[in-house]
């Protein structure tokens, strides 16, 4: 799914606003997004999405550190690395985590507290809503040439809209 909700981030990272989301426990969803729009080589690791009080649960981080932007790599701990398998490289299950906290995002902070009810995983694989090649997608033009233009079969719009394909 894709969600596009409120202003889009600044950097190179998409941070939950323009991002294609998935289930962070299955492996096979890296070639399903691959084929659907990245397009990536299957070592390119995609990031994860995870709610900053339960990092601790998955991430090795004596030093305590908060990664906020998705710049920072940590080894993950065995016993819940099957959960966030699909969020990590492939090769060291080392990941580049978003932790997503309710002060910075409240809404994003939500989606991934529904998802963890669900299903006992807190957090989500994420990577940038964009066709590989193209830049992240800045407004609804780009967003509408991307949904149609790959094989994402839904978007989800501003918390008020879910859009899907026939």
């Amino acid at each position: 799914m894709a969600a596009v909700r409120g202003r889009e981030e600044f950097g190179a990272r998409a941070l939950g606003n323009r991002s294609i989301l998935a289930n962070p426990n299955d492996p096979e969803v890296i070639k399903v997004i691959n084929e659907m729009i990245k397009n990536r080589d299957f070592w390119m690791p995609f990031a994860l999405s995870i709610m900053e009080e339960e990092a601790d649960s998955y991430f090795i981080n004596p030093k305590g550190i908060i990664s906020r932007y998705m710049t920072l790599g940590f080894r993950t701990l065995d016993k819940n690395y099957p959960r966030i398998k699909a969020g990590t490289h492939p090769y060291d299950r080392t990941c580049r985590p978003q932790f997503v906290s309710k002060k910075f995002n409240q809404e994003y902070h939500s989606l991934i507290n529904e998802f963890f009810k669900l299903t006992g995983t807190p957090g989500l694989l994420n990577t940038s809503l964009n066709l590989h090649g193209y830049p992240i997608c800045s407004n609804l033009e780009d967003v509408s040439f991307t949904f149609f233009n790959s094989s994402l079969p839904y978007v989800y719009i501003n918390d008020n809209y879910l859009i899907s394909k026939k």
